[in-house]
């Protein structure tokens, strides 16, 4: 399968998952990825691609749904980070989350 089908499908997973479960669904979703779809160059990369994506979709639903810039706006001034920094840190917590699993599972499926 090639590498931006993989990140698409694992975002879409991820969303979906992520909507139905909650956020703790991605770490579980990226050990079974990496050990069901194994490939041999960036798994790693195509699973924190993938929920990252995953997420911003999700956050771009919402956005037009409500108010979310200002929100984000709020957030990142109570945090004192730049207006970006709360969409950029609420991106980077799936990344990781994905990232730390996706390592672990490969790591363990390896003799």
């Amino acid at each position: 399968m090639r590498r931006a089908a993989r990140v698409a499908l694992f975002g879409a997973l991820t969303a979906g998952g992520t909507v139905v479960t909650g956020w703790w669904i991605v770490p579980i979703l990226a050990g079974l990825w990496v050990r069901v779809l194994p490939s041999d160059r960036g798994a790693v990369g195509t699973t924190m691609l993938g929920a990252v994506a995953g997420w911003l979709l999700l956050l771009g639903i919402v956005a037009l749904q409500g108010p979310a810039a200002a929100l984000g706006a709020v957030c990142s001034a109570i945090l004192h980070l730049p207006r970006w920094g709360f969409l950029l840190v609420t991106l980077i917590f799936p990344a990781a989350l994905a990232g730390a699993a996706a390592v672990l599972a490969r790591r363990a499926a390896s003799p």
